[in-house]
């Protein structure tokens, strides 16, 4: 679905009616016209949010999109490169951001992609993470939404610290650490949070962008609890974790399962025969054991969940936000005290989790 516009035939062929048809569905539901060159023309965004969704897809329970649940961003594409995010009940940035990969993806094919909003949360909730500013500075000419009907919403969101930031190349995330933190002492949060986001942000940002060479997204929020908690949530479209990995011969007859959660091991990376270290992920998941926190990270389809709200630990596959290609994690960071996990135990949780499949 090309362009910004329909015409007339079009919206005929595309329902399948005729003009008098067309004509008594543009009196119901208020469809401007637009004129040009002596041409009636309409808004794509127009005809497909009112008039082409089905009626049973409107009228389906909505999903949540949060990384305590399964969704798939493809769910919701109603039609090629058409996405109704009105069929979205609860939004968070793992979300948002799973969504935002999906159409950058698309974009970078030169595909006209088309976002159908309403006057809903889900809405509201991308347009307090500047969800369609990214995406149209990206490149507003592949872009379509009906930005008038969000245009005088003016949203104050506190659980939001950082909206989505573009990182576009290694160590581009330092400049904006200072001002997250001086934010985040004046909201109480701790020295040893600030430092443990800094170094978690940095890896996985290095990571995005030496690996997946390409740039990155972030969101950082906060989380309602019995302790102040941050939410770190990063994604990338880049070649995803299975390739990057597999490219290094003492890996390529792995699984991309295995491959994903190997990856996670303290000595395994697709450079570590040079580098003799892993991708730091291995920290990470220190940092959430230690933390009593939660780990959501998913790449090329597959997704996982490490919870270690339990002092023992699981492992629970889940479904991919989307099956585009990248990475994408959203890890809580709770503002207590650390346990040190060592880096064996960590990796000795792995591998008891694989052996087990």
């Amino acid at each position: 679905m090309n362009g910004e516009y329909f015409t007339i035939d079009e919206v005929c062929k595309l329902l399948n009616i005729s003009r008098p048809t067309l004509n008594s569905y543009r009196r119901k539901h208020d469809i401007r016209e637009v004129k040009t060159k002596g041409r009636v023309l309409f808004r794509k965004v127009d005809i497909l949010s009112q008039l082409y969704v089905p009626l049973e897809i409107k009228q389906r329970p909505k999903a949540d999109f949060t990384v305590l649940s399964d969704f798939a961003v493809e769910d919701i594409e109603v039609a090629p490169n058409v996405f109704d995010v009105r069929q979205i009940g609860v939004l968070d940035p793992f979300g948002a951001v799973c969504l935002l990969c999906c159409l950058r993806i698309r974009i970078g094919q030169k595909a006209h992609v088309h976002i159908l909003v309403g006057r809903d949360s889900a809405s509201f909730a991308l347009l307090g993470m500047n969800f369609f500013g990214e995406l149209t500075r990206v490149s507003s000419e592949y872009v379509h939404y009906d930005a008038e009907l969000l245009s005088d919403v003016s949203l104050t969101t506190p659980e939001i610290i950082t909206p989505l930031h573009l990182v576009g190349y290694r160590g581009s995330e330092k400049g904006i650490l200072n001002d997250i933190f001086a934010r985040l002492r004046d909201q109480g949060f701790s020295e040893d949070l600030c430092a443990s986001l800094g170094w978690t942000l940095g890896e996985l940002a290095d990571n995005a962008t030496t690996h997946a060479g390409g740039p990155c997204y972030f969101v950082l929020s906060s989380t309602a609890g019995p302790c102040k908690c941050l939410t770190l949530t990063i994604g990338d479209a880049g070649a995803g974790i299975p390739v990057t990995l597999k490219s290094n011969k003492r890996y390529k007859d792995l699984s991309d399962f295995e491959a994903f959660i190997s990856a996670f091991k303290s000595s395994v990376s697709s450079w570590d025969e040079t580098h003799k270290r892993g991708k730091g992920l291995n920290d990470l998941l220190s940092i959430a054991k230690g933390n009593n926190a939660w780990v959501r990270a998913e790449t090329n389809g597959m997704g996982v969940f490490f919870d270690f709200r339990e002092p023992a630990g699981r492992v629970v596959a889940r479904d991919a936000g989307t099956s585009t290609k990248g990475t994408r994690y959203s890890m809580a960071l709770i503002d207590s005290q650390f346990e040190y996990i060592t880096k064996k135990e960590i990796d000795a949780f792995l591998d008891a989790f694989l052996e087990a499949q």
